[in-house]
Formats: C-alpha cells, sequence, structure tokens
C-alpha cells in the first residue's frame, strides 16, 4: 500500500536537481571492473544521479557531470581482518591491505572528500550482519550514530547534502539510530544493511515504514537493493531513491532483466554493455538511447 508522505519531489544540487523516485546506478573508478568505464558514458541519458563509494572515488580522474552521490565506504568493516575503534569520540576503520600494512577510514577524511567531490555524502556508517552477536552490533550502531552527529556538526560546505546513514541489527535496533538521528538537521537519511535480509521481504518493509513514519518529511535512500520489482514496492513505502550495482552485476554474468530467458555464454565486453544499458533503463523505467539499441540477440 502507498506511504503519503510530504517530501519534495526532487533533491537540488550543485550540479542539478535529482527528481524523485530515483533509482541511482553505482559506477566504480580505476581498473577493477572496466565494464563501468564502458557504461559511464551513456549514464547522463539513463540515470539522474550516479553513487560511487569512497575507495573508487579517490581513482577518479574525471568527474561525471551528473550529481554525485559518495558513499562513505563503511562496507569494508566486513572485510576480513577489518578493525573498528574507538577514537577521539568517534569511530575510525582500519582496513588491512595485501602487502601487510593498512588502511585507515576516518569520519574526517571521509566529509573531507565529500565536500571536494560530492553533492550528496552518507556519513561513515559500519554495517550490521543479522547474524552478528549482540555486543558488537551495539558498538557499530553506536559509533555509526557518533560519526553521523561529528559530520554534522563539522560540515562545512553549503551546497552539501548530508544524509545520515541508519544501521541496525534487528527492527528494534533500526528504529532507536533513526530516533537518535532524526533529532539533528541532517538533509535525509540513507537506510544500510539491507542487502543480508532480502530474503525476509515483510522485515525489509516493516523497517522502511517505521523510518518513514520518524523521517518525518526528509528523504530516505536505501542502500544497495535494486531488483525492479522491490525497488518499485520501496518507492511505494515512501522512500525516495535506491542506488545499486546489480544492473552491471546481471550484465556481466550475460543475463537481463527485462527478457530473463536469454543468457549470453561468454558474451562479449560490448554484449556486456548492452545488457547493462539495457537492464539500468529497465530498473529505471527509461528508454535506452538509439545509439545502445541493439538486439540482445547479437546485433541484428
Amino acid at each position: 500500500m502507498s506511504h503519503p508522505t510530504t517530501t519534495p519531489s526532487a533533491l537540488e544540487t550543485a550540479h542539478g536537481a535529482i527528481p524523485f523516485p530515483a533509482y541511482i546506478p553505482v559506477t566504480t573508478f580505476g581498473a577493477r571492473y572496466p565494464l563501468d568505464d564502458l557504461i559511464r558514458p551513456y549514464l547522463p541519458r539513463l540515470a539522474p544521479a550516479l553513487m560511487v563509494s569512497y575507495h573508487y572515488a579517490k581513482q577518479m580522474k574525471v568527474r561525471p557531470e551528473l550529481p554525485l552521490l559518495i558513499d562513505s565506504g563503511g562496507f569494508a568493516s566486513l572485510f576480513k581482518g577489518a578493525k573498528i575503534r574507538k577514537q577521539g569520540g568517534v569511530g575510525i576503520l582500519k582496513i588491512p591491505r595485501e602487502d601487510g600494512g593498512e588502511d585507515i577510514l576516518t569520519p574526517s577524511d571521509v566529509l573531507a572528500f565529500q565536500e571536494a567531490n560530492a553533492d550528496v555524502a552518507f556519513t561513515l556508517d559500519f554495517p550490521i550482519p543479522p547474524s552478528m552477536d549482540a555486543r558488537e552490533a551495539k558498538q557499530r550502531l553506536e559509533l555509526t550514530v557518533l560519526n553521523a552527529q561529528w559530520a554534522l556538526e563539522n560540515r562545512r560546505s553549503r551546497t552539501l547534502k548530508l544524509y545520515a546513514c541508519i544501521q541496525g541489527l534487528n527492527f528494534d535496533g533500526y528504529v532507536l539510530c533513526a530516533k537518535e538521528l532524526v533529532k539533528a538537521g541532517f538533509d535525509g537519511f540513507a537506510i544500510g544493511g539491507l542487502v543480508p535480509r532480502v530474503s525476509d521481504r515483510k522485515e525489509i518493509y516493516r523497517i522502511v515504514e517505521a523510518i518513514r513514519t520518524i523521517a518525518e518529511d526528509r528523504p530516505i535512500h536505501v542502500f544497495g537493493l535494486g531488483k525492479p520489482d522491490l525497488t518499485d514496492q520501496l518507492f511505494s513505502l515512501g522512500v525516495q531513491s535506491v542506488d545499486s550495482s546489480s544492473y552491471v552485476k546481471l550484465a556481466a554474468d550475460g543475463r537481463s532483466w527485462k527478457q530473463p530467458e536469454i543468457t549470453l555464454q561468454d558474451a562479449t565486453p560490448m554484449e556486456r554493455l548492452q545488457l547493462a544499458l539495457s537492464n539500468l533503463a529497465f530498473a529505471g523505467k527509461r528508454n535506452l538511447p538509439l545509439s545502445a539499441c541493439l538486439s540482445l540477440a547479437g546485433g541484428n
């Protein structure tokens, strides 16, 4: 059932308005995912904005023309060997490198980079999988809240839109986190940690509906849930935007949302590009650019 809201119909940013509801594709920079480089020139025709994580955004050489959302990269707290520590009243993340060293992620570093490059920023959060023990989950929630409050207090940019990230071990944890953060003047809220819960859609909808009520008239973003039928339901519950890399992951496997009966075996880079654009257009309810309208069967 639809959830009435009085939230704005668009988010105004320094690089243009993001109309709601918005299906925002995830992109990366650097050499790890070359398909993203092929896709990016088409995105102004297919997307209202782009999402990139802090780690990949640091490898960005040319800023896209679209409004740019930069996540904190806190998902790396789930990597093997990653350590979360409280330091100076905030939560920091230590991530081991292959060379034996470690990268350190702090709210200060993340915010400084976001203010220099992003239109919409997300506070440094620490995802809480549903299988996590209660003690660690409590620490992650507390540090997620502290980091969000710190970012709001230390924001200097007048144009940057700052979204506070909401995490939780369970329904009650999400509600607790949201109630703490709604007291402050964030531009919006972002719900994280829902991907591991995707098999229980009723619980996802329950969490979203509760946070929609708590957030009052401010926009809500949902991280990582990109399957079209699911995002349609989230939008009907009052979510303003979602981001996803599913459109390109599916394409890398030679698969299509629009034509699920088709799987391209050993797809070429151009076929994967075509599939990714088709998937994104389908999810975002947009028409493909003429230059990308090739037959999934091989360009006929």
